[in-house]
C-alpha cells in the first residue's frame, strides 16, 4: 500500500503511513527501489534520461531488447545531475543476482501503471537486502519527478537534511536545464529556491546554537551523498544566497587566516612578510594559545603558511615576474639570451609546474581526464594555459635567429596575457571582485553585438569601395578599404576623399602601383576630379553613422547598463560566492611563492612517486569523521532541523495571511452554526404554527356545530348561516429547489409559448395554459407556419429537413442516420406532420431547427468539488460545494453547458468538439459512457414548436478527486480547436449565470451528488 501511495502521488496516504509506525529502513529495499524507478511518471525528464542510459547500454552489450532499470543506471543519472565530483551513490553489483525478500505477502487487488505490487515481493530463500539511506532514496525519487508534497514530507525525515536540501537544489536546477515546459521549469525552480531556504534556515539554527558544529557540518565527507560536503554541493548548485551566509563567511575567513588571529590587520601582516623578525615582537596573534609564546618555534610556520600570507606572497611574486617580464621585452632583449631573460625562462618553468601540480593533483581519485575538465572549467586557468602556450611558441621563435623578430611581438602578446591575468587578485576585494563579474559577462555582450554591427560595416565598406575604387587588386588596401576605415568611421575618423571636397591626388596611387597609397577614386583623366555621385557617398555616409553611432552603440550601452545592474543588485552575495575559490585554491598552495614554489614541488614528488605516500586531504575543505562522531554529529542536525521546522511553523501562524486564513473558516464555521440554529428555529416556529392552525380548525369545528344547533332549534334560518372556510388549510411546505414535487411545477411549456420567436419575426399564436394539451378543443387555434430557410453561407454536409422531402421522413423511427424517436414514447403524426407531445406552442413549422419531430441534444455536466488554498472541500450551508464546466460562445451573452445538437450519426455535440481538441474525444467519450444519467426527455426551449421540438440527455461527469489524472488531461485538451470559445470552471450556486433550462439540468445533476446549488 506505501508503495501504491507513493506511485500514484498520495502525499496524504504517505504522511498518514510514516505517522502509523512505518519504517522506512524496513520499506524501502533494493526491489522496491527498482519498481519505483520503473513506474515514474513517463513525461518527467528524468525518466527520459533513464531511459536514454538503457539504451545506450543495449548498444554497448548488444541486448536485444532495452535491459531492465537497475540501480546502477540510476546512479549515473544521479551522478551526472549531481555533478562529476560525487561518487556513485549505488555502485553496479559485482554479481547480477540480489536477494529478494522472503516474507508473505497478502494478495492485493491494486493495480498502479498496469504492475502489479505484487511482483514487488518474490519469495526467495535469501534476505533482505536494504538500501544504505532509504530516506535518501525516497527524497531523490520524489525530487526528479518535481514531486512537492512527497518530497516535503521524506525530507522532513532525512537525518542529513542539509545536504539532502543543497542536493535537491542541484538535481532540480539540472533537471530544469532541459524542461522545455515553461510552468514545469518555473515549477523546479521555485522548488529549488525553496530547499536552498531550508538548508540556511536549518544552518542558521546549528550556527546559534553551536558555531564549531556549524562549522564541521560544512566540511564533514556526507557518505550518503557520494562523498561530498554540504560546501561542494552548494558551490556547484551556484546557491549564492547559502554561501553568503554569515557563518559560512565566518568559516571561510577562519580558514582564510589560517592559524592567524582574524582580528590582526594588513597593514602588520605585510610588515612581518617584509620583516619576519617582527613576528616575535608581539605584532601579530594566533588564534591557538599554544603559539602565542615568543620562543615558539612553530609562530614561522603558522605565519607563512596562512592562505592570507601565501595570497600576498604570490601577488609579490607575480608582480616581481611581470616587472623583470617587461624590462626584458624593452630593454635588455638580446640575439643571445642575458642572466635576466634566463631567470624570467625559470620563473615560468616554476610556474607551469604550479599549474602541473593543480592538473594532477586527484586526492578522490577522480582520473585524470575528469581533472583536466575541472580544471579548464576555470576561467583563470584557461587564461594561465593560454598565456603559457603564446609563450612557448614566443620562445621557440627566440631561439631561431631567423625569427628572433617574430618571438619577441609573441612574446609581447604573452605579457599581455600574463597582465590580464592580474585581475584574478581582485577577487580577494568586495568593491572590484564583482566589477570582474561584470567584466565578462559584458564581453558576452559585445561578442553578440559585433554581429550586428559587422553587417552594417561590411555592407557599407563594400558599397563605399565598389563606388570610389575601380578594381582594386590589393587584398590589404581592400581590407583597409572596406572593413578598417569603415571601423575608424564610426569614432570620427572620415575619408577626407568620400566628399570628393578634399581630393589630393598627391596622397593616392592612380594605377595602384604605390603600396604605401591607396587607389585613387574615379576620376577625370583631363582636369583630375573626381567623377563618382558625391551624393550618393554622402547620404550613405549620413545613413552608415546614424546607425552605428546612434542606434547600435547605444544599444551596447543599454545592454552594458543592463548587465551591470543584474550584477548590482546582488554584489554581495556575488563577492561571496566567488572568494571561496580564492580561499580553496591558496588553502591547499604550497606556502612558497615562485620561483621558491618549485622546492615544495620537488617534496611533493618525492613524498608521492618515490616514497609512495597519499595526498593530504587536510589542505582540502572536507574532513572525514569517525563513525561515532559523525553520528553524533548528525544526531545534533536533526534535532536543530526540529527546531526550524517547529519555528518556521509557529511563524506560520503568526503570518498575516495565516490569521485571515484562520479567521475566514471561523466565519465560515460561525456562519454554519447559525445556519443551523436558523432551521432549528424555523422549524420550531412551525410547530407552533401547525397548532395554532390545529387550534383554529377546533374552535371553527366548535362554532359551526354552535351555530348548527342553534338553527335547528328555531334561533334562525338555514339562509341566514355564515360561510364557513374549509375544514382545513392545504397544508405548505418549503422545499428546497432541487425537492420540489412534480406536481408543484406546471405541466405546461413555458418557454415554447414566447410571443417572439427567436431570430426570426414570427409571432406566436397565443395559447392560454388551459389549451395547451392536444386533448382540449380550441377550435380557433390558427398559428402561422414558419420554418427558416437554409443559409446560403451553409456547408453542404449540413443536414436539414425540409417540406419537399417531407413524405419520405419515417417518423418515430431510426431514418437512416437520423434518431426520430422521442424520449416520450411514441408521439402523433398528423397531415404528415409531427405534434409536439407536450402540446401546443402558437407556431407551426420547423422553426429554425433542423428537423421535424424530436431534435436530440447530448449536454455533459461535467463537475468536480470547489476546494480552499489547503485542499479542503468548500462547504456552504454544510452542503459541498461544486464546480461546472461552463462555456461562452461569441455573440452570447450567457454561459452555458459544454454540449448541443447532435449531428446525425455522431456521439458529441459539435460544440464540446469546438473547445476539445481532437486527440481527446475518444477519452471523453469514455468518460461518458462511465457518467451518471440525471435526465432524458423534453426540454422547454423557445425555439420549439408544434411540429419540431428538443429533446435532451444529460450526463453527469465528476471528478472527485483533485489530482485526477484524466480531470488534468482535459484540461490541457481545452480550448482545442476555437480560440474565441471561453472555458472555465464555475462555482454553482443559485446565481450561477447559466440559461434557465441548463440550470435546471445543473440543480439535477447537483441533488444527484449531494452538492450545494
Amino acid at each position: 500500500m506505501m508503495a501504491a501511495a507513493l506511485v500514484a502521488n498520495k502525499p496524504e496516504f504517505v504522511k498518514l503511513f510514516l505517522e502509523q509506525g512505518v519504517l522506512l529502513k524496513e520499506f524501502v529495499t533494493w526491489d522496491t527501489l527498482i519498481y519505483l524507478y520503473e513506474n515514474m511518471v513517463t513525461s518527467s525528464i528524468f525518466h527520459g534520461k533513464l531511459q536514454k542510459v538503457l539504451l545506450e547500454e543495449k548498444e554497448r552489450s548488444a541486448f536485444s531488447k532495452v535491459p531492465r532499470v537497475q540501480l546502477h543506471h540510476v546512479s549515473q543519472v544521479l551522478r551526472e545531475l549531481l555533478g562529476e565530483f560525487t561518487q556513485q551513490l549505488y555502485p553496479k553489483p559485482k554479481n547480477t543476482e540480489r536477494h529478494r525478500l522472503s516474507i508473505a505477502v497478502p494478495h492485493i487487488k491494486l493495480n498502479v501503471q498496469g504492475v502489479s505490487l505484487r511482483s514487488l515481493y518474490k519469495r526467495s530463500p535469501g534476505r533482505v537486502t536494504f538500501t544504505m539511506d532509504p530516506v535518501r532514496d525516497l527524497l531523490i525519487w520524489a525530487v526528479v519527478q518535481n514531486r512537492k508534497e512527497l518530497a516535503d514530507i521524506i525530507w522532513t525525515q532525512s537525518q542529513d537534511c542539509i545536504a539532502a536540501a543543497l542536493a535537491c537544489s542541484k538535481m532540480l536546477k539540472e533537471l530544469s536545464k532541459e524542461e522545455n515546459d515553461t510552468d514545469s521549469k518555473e515549477e523546479m525552480l521555485t522548488l529549488a529556491e525553496e530547499y536552498e531556504h531550508r538548508a540556511i534556515g536549518v544552518y542558521t539554527e546549528c550556527y546559534r546554537k553551536d558555531e564549531e558544529r556549524a562549522q564541521k557540518l560544512l566540511i564533514h565527507v556526507s557518505d550518503a551523498w557520494g562523498k561530498t560536503t554540504c560546501l561542494q554541493l552548494a558551490l556547484e548548485a551556484k546557491n549564492m544566497k547559502f554561501v553568503s551566509h554569515g557563518g559560512i563567511q565566518a568559516f571561510l575567513t577562519k580558514v582564510w587566516w589560517g592559524k592567524l588571529s582574524v582580528d590582526n590587520g594588513m597593514c602588520q601582516v605585510i610588515m612581518c612578510m617584509l620583516f619576519f623578525p617582527l613576528l616575535y615582537t608581539g605584532l601579530i596573534t594566533f588564534r591557538e594559545k599554544r603559539l602565542q609564546p615568543m620562543t615558539c618555534l612553530k609562530r614561522f610556520q603558522a605565519f607563512f603558511t596562512a592562505p592570507v600570507v601565501i595570497f600576498h606572497l604570490n601577488i609579490l611574486s607575480y608582480f616581481s615576474f611581470l616587472w623583470l617580464f617587461a624590462y626584458v621585452l624593452m630593454v635588455d632583449f638580446q640575439p643571445t639570451p642575458s642572466w635576466l631573460e634566463y631567470m624570467i625562462y625559470f620563473w615560468l618553468f616554476s610556474l607551469v609546474c604550479e599549474e602541473m601540480r593543480q592538473l594532477f593533483n586527484d586526492p578522490d581519485g577522480f582520473g585524470l581526464v575528469k581533472m583536466a575538465s575541472l580544471y579548464l572549467s576555470d576561467f583563470w586557468n584557461k587564461l594561465d594555459v593560454c598565456a603559457i602556450l603564446i609563450f612557448g611558441a614566443g620562445l621557440t621563435c627566440r631561439w631561431i635567429s631567423a625569427t628572433l623578430y617574430a618571438g619577441r611581438i609573441i612574446l609581447s602578446l604573452a605579457f599581455i596575457i600574463f597582465c590580464l591575468r592580474l585581475m584574478h587578485i581582485f577577487t580577494v576585494s568586495k568593491t572590484l571582485g564583482p566589477k570582474i563579474i561584470i567584466v565578462k559577462r559584458m564581453m558576452k555582450d559585445v561578442f553578440f553585438f559585433l554581429f550586428l554591427l559587422a553587417v552594417w560595416v561590411v555592407s557599407f565598406g563594400v558599397a563605399k569601395q565598389a563606388i570610389l575604387i575601380h578594381n582594386e587588386k590589393r587584398v590589404d588596401w581592400i581590407f583597409r578599404g572596406v572593413v578598417y576605415h569603415s571601423y575608424l568611421t564610426i569614432f570620427g575618423q572620415i575619408p577626407s576623399y568620400i566628399d570628393g571636397v578634399n581630393f589630393n591626388p598627391d596622397q593616392c596611387s592612380p594605377n595602384g602601383t604605390d603600396p604605401y597609397k591607396p587607389k585613387c577614386p574615379e576620376n577625370n583623366e583631363a582636369n583630375q576630379e573626381p567623377i563618382f555621385p558625391e551624393w550618393l557617398t554622402v547620404i550613405l555616409l549620413c545613413l552608415y553613422l546614424l546607425f552605428t553611432n546612434i542606434l547600435l552603440l547605444n544599444l551596447l550601452i543599454a545592454m552594458f547598463n543592463y548587465t551591470f545592474q543584474q550584477v548590482q543588485e546582488h554584489t554581495d552575495q556575488i563577492w561571496k560566492f566567488q572568494r571561496h575559490n580564492l580561499i580553496e585554491e591558496y588553502h591547499g598552495r604550497p606556502p612558497a611563492p615562485p620561483p621558491f614554489i618549485l622546492l615544495s614541488h620537488l617534496q611533493l614528488f618525492v613524498k608521492r612517486f618515490i616514497l609512495r605516500r597519499p595526498a593530504m586531504l587536510y589542505k582540502q575543505l572536507k574532513k572525514k569523521l569517525e563513525k561515532n562522531e559523525e553520528a553524533a554529529l548528525l544526531s545534533w542536525e536533526m534535532y536543530m532541523k526540529e527546531n526550524y521546522l517547529q519555528n518556521l511553523q509557529c511563524q506560520r501562524k503568526q503570518s498575516s495571511e495565516q490569521k485571515i486564513q484562520d479567521i475566514a473558516e471561523r466565519v465560515d464555521d460561525l456562519s454554519k452554526m447559525l445556519d443551523f440554529d436558523r432551521v432549528k428555529r424555523t422549524g420550531l416556529l412551525e410547530q407552533r404554527l401547525v397548532y395554532l392552525e390545529e387550534q383554529m380548525f377546533q374552535s371553527a369545528k366548535a362554532l359551526q356545530w354552535i351555530v348548527h344547533s342553534l338553527s335547528s332549534r328555531g334561533f334562525g334560518s338555514e339562509e341566514d348561516v355564515p360561510f364557513m372556510v374549509p375544514s382545513r388549510v392545504p397544508e405548505m411546505k418549503e422545499y428546497p429547489a432541487e425537492e420540489v414535487p412534480e406536481s408543484f411545477h406546471t405541466q405546461y411549456h413555458v418557454n415554447a409559448r414566447n410571443l417572439l420567436y427567436p431570430n426570426s419575426t414570427a409571432v406566436r399564436f397565443s395559447v392560454p395554459d388551459e389549451k395547451v394539451p392536444w386533448e382540449v378543443e380550441f377550435e380557433i387555434y390558427n398559428p402561422p407556419f414558419y420554418s427558416a430557410e437554409r443559409q446560403e453561407d451553409a456547408t453542404a454536409e449540413t443536414v436539414r429537413d425540409s417540406l419537399e422531402n417531407l413524405s419520405r421522413i419515417n417518423f418515430n423511427s431510426v431514418d437512416g442516420d437520423i434518431n426520430r424517436q422521442s424520449f416520450h414514447g411514441t408521439y402523433v403524426v398528423q397531415d404528415g406532420l409531427p405534434l409536439n407531445p407536450m402540446g401546443r406552442t402558437g407556431l407551426r413549422g420547423q422553426g429554425i431547427l433542423r428537423f421535424f419531430g424530436p431534435n436530440h441534444a447530448l449536454y455533459p455536466v461535467v463537475t468536480r468539488w470547489r476546494r480552499n488554498v489547503d485542499g479542503s472541500i468548500c462547504r456552504k450551508n454544510l452542503k459541498k460545494m461544486l464546480e461546472v464546466l461552463v462555456v461562452k460562445f461569441p455573440m452570447s451573452d450567457n454561459w452555458a453547458l459544454p454540449g448541443g445538437s447532435l449531428e446525425p450519426g455522431e456521439t458529441l455535440p459539435e460544440k464540446l468538439k469546438r473547445i476539445l481538441r481532437r486527440e481527446f474525444w475518444p477519452q471523453f467519450q469514455k468518460l461518458l459512457n462511465q457518467g451518471t444519467e440525471v435526465y432524458k426527455g423534453y426540454m422547454d426551449d423557445p425555439r420549439n414548436t408544434d411540429n419540431a421540438w428538443l429533446e435532451a440527455l444529460a450526463i453527469s461527469v465528476h471528478f472527485e478527486d483533485q489530482n485526477d489524472v484524466e480531470m488534468k488531461r482535459m484540461n490541457s485538451f481545452l480550448q482545442g480547436c476555437d480560440l474565441e470559445v471561453i472555458v472555465r470552471w464555475q462555482v454553482v450556486d443559485k446565481r450561477i449565470p447559466l440559461y434557465m433550462n441548463h440550470k435546471e439540468l445543473l440543480q439535477k445533476a447537483s441533488a444527484v451528488l449531494g452538492g450545494y446549488s
